[in-house]
């Protein structure tokens, strides 16, 4: 087990994203533009469409996703923002609503912003950072 002590935000960034940008991507130009390294994903609101989510298959090794094209409403967007190979690195969960009301989730491997995304994020002073090999590279805290 891993213990850290983590005291506020340093600043908290509003970031819009705009109809047709891909979320992840986009996302971590903006992180690296602004020289953000890590943080918390307090909250997204939005739509997305043409996205990926999925869930860790643990007796595989790895994430089993699922495709969706047709826009769906973002009801919860959280996760947190680390270093990987000297670049942020966004670890992202999703909950969202389509048309019939039904929520799907799990962890957003890419997705195409429908309309807008609004999202906000508390910058950390500590540096959070992940390393390892395969598939899974677990969270550390630098004191």
């Amino acid at each position: 087990m891993e213990k850290g002590k983590l005291s506020g935000f340093k600043e908290v960034l509003f970031l819009r994203f705009d109809d047709g940008q891909e979320l992840i991507s986009a996302l971590i130009s903006s992180l690296e533009e602004i020289g953000v390294r890590s943080g918390v994903i307090i909250n997204a609101i939005g739509m997305l469409r043409d996205f990926q989510v999925g869930w860790f298959n643990v007796e595989e090794g790895k994430y089993q996703f699922k495709e969706f094209e047709i826009p769906h409403e973002l009801i919860s967007l959280q996760g947190n923002i680390s270093e990987l190979d000297g670049k942020p690195f966004p670890h992202i969960h999703v909950t969202l609503a389509g048309p019939d009301h039904t929520a799907i989730g799990g962890h957003l491997k890419e997705g195409i912003v429908c309309n807008t995304v609004e999202m906000f994020i508390g910058v950390l002073e500590k540096r959070l950072y992940r390393e390892g090999s395969g598939t899974f590279k677990p969270l550390s805290l630098k004191e």
